[in-house]
Formats: structure tokens, sequence, C-alpha cells
């Protein structure tokens, strides 16, 4: 495992533990009614499916960085449409936990996002 890697993983890490214990903290102790168990699920596919695209972009990245482009879009694209059939999936399944599940599925979509963008593009900037 090359040092981004391991720099990406801690920092994942780290916001994967920080919306734990931000989430603990808001559902069981200010808004214990608008829990919904399964928003931690998502975390869990959310951390897991970043940090796996991110491996595989790094080794695409070491093998030609002028494929790189291309295959960042590609994969994105696909990580999105499994995103999207996770969170229809879960609204289909569960209409009255919806508005609530979606809020905290996009705020941990657009945190980890965030954070692969800037990693992605430190990766990019040394490799050129």
């Amino acid at each position: 495992m090359n040092l981004f890697m391991k720099r990406f993983l801690g920092r994942t890490s780290l916001l994967f533990s920080a919306f734990l214990a931000i989430g603990y903290f808001l559902y069981f102790y200010l808004f214990p009614q608008l829990y919904v168990p399964f928003s931690i699920v998502a975390l869990i596919f959310i951390y897991f499916l970043t940090n796996l695209i991110h491996y595989f972009l790094l080794k695409i990245a070491d093998k030609s960085i002028n494929k790189f482009n291309a295959l960042y879009m590609s994969l994105n694209f696909g990580k999105m449409f499994i995103y999207l059939i996770f969170a229809v999936s879960f609204v289909f399944l569960h209409r009255e936990d919806a508005k609530i599940f979606l809020v905290n599925f996009l705020v941990f979509y657009i945190a980890f996002s965030i954070l692969e963008i800037f990693e992605i593009t430190r990766v990019v900037k040394s490799k050129s």
C-alpha cells in the first residue's frame, strides 16, 4: 500500500469517526425522534466504496496518468450510479424515514467526495 492510500485511509477513517461521534450526539441526545438506524449502514457503505474506488484510482494513476481522466470519470459515474441505486432502494423500502435518511446520505456523500477530490488532485499533481 502506497503513501497516498495510507494517508487517504487515515483521513477517511477520521471523517468516518467524526460522523459517528456527531451522529451519536445528535441522534441520542438532541434529536432522538429523528434517529434512522439505517443511516449507519449508509455511512459504512460510503466509507468502503470511497476507499475501494480511491484504491483503483491510485492504481490507474501509477500505471498511466494519460488514461487517468477517462477512467476517473468512468469510475465516479459508476460510483454515483451505485449510490443512487442504494439510496433509491432505501427510499422505496422505508418511505417513512426517507427524508432524514436522504439528508444524512447527502451529507456523507458530499463530505467523502470533497475529501476524495482533494486527495486525488494531490496525486495527479505529484504524478505530472
